[in-house]
């Protein structure tokens, strides 16, 4: 089914605007500006209650532009575009109400965390080939280590994937974050 023209919803204002106007007659113009439609669709809308003409300008009896429009509203395309519309009203409505029963939760990072790097990782982050493991206090302290886990492997990830990989089934040293076993030792000189 094709989408629905937005002026379904106002169809209620504009007949009540109607109704507040002293003139006897509606034109095109009034349509076009009342229902926010183009001159074609107000044409459209008004030619079944065209009464009398100036020029090319078809003008139309208050009273039964109010009645077709009320025919338009209580019409089965009227009530199938305002429960659309009630519909996505409700959806939008659960989500803002979701979003501040459970917000995000979102995890201070400090500035230092961004220059993340392997050899400086939090105490409790271990990574080794084919394991990742995280020792925390509390939940948030979890997250943070997480984020300069991610940070640092976002700055070197050909790094993570050295640390990370499993090697093929040989007696290698397991390697670790701070240093691994392709890494060459420190001079103790």
């Amino acid at each position: 089914m094709p989408a629905k023209p937005a002026w379904y919803s106002k169809i209620d204002a504009v007949v009540s605007q109607l109704q507040a106007q002293s003139r006897p007659f509606v034109d095109r113009a009034t349509i076009e500006f009342l229902l926010g439609v183009g001159r074609r669709r107000a044409q459209q809308i008004l030619a079944p209650c065209i009464t009398d003409r100036v020029g090319s300008n078809g003008l139309a009896d208050h009273e039964q532009v109010i009645a077709r429009l009320r025919q338009l509203a209580a019409g089965d395309d009227g009530y199938y575009e305002r429960r659309r519309r009630r519909k996505v009203a409700d959806a939008l409505e659960n989500l803002r109400r979701e979003r501040l029963e459970k917000p995000r939760l979102l995890v201070e990072a400090p500035l230092r965390v961004i220059d993340q790097s392997f050899h400086d990782l939090p105490p409790g982050v271990h990574l080794g080939a084919g394991r990742i493991t995280l020792e925390f206090d509390e939940p948030r302290q979890a997250l943070e280590k997480l984020l300069a886990l991610a940070m640092a492997i976002g700055n070197d990830f050909t790094r993570f994937e050295r640390l990370a990989t499993p090697a093929p089934f040989s007696s290698a040293a397991p390697q670790t974050a701070g240093r691994s076993a392709a890494d060459p030792a420190p001079d103790a000189s």
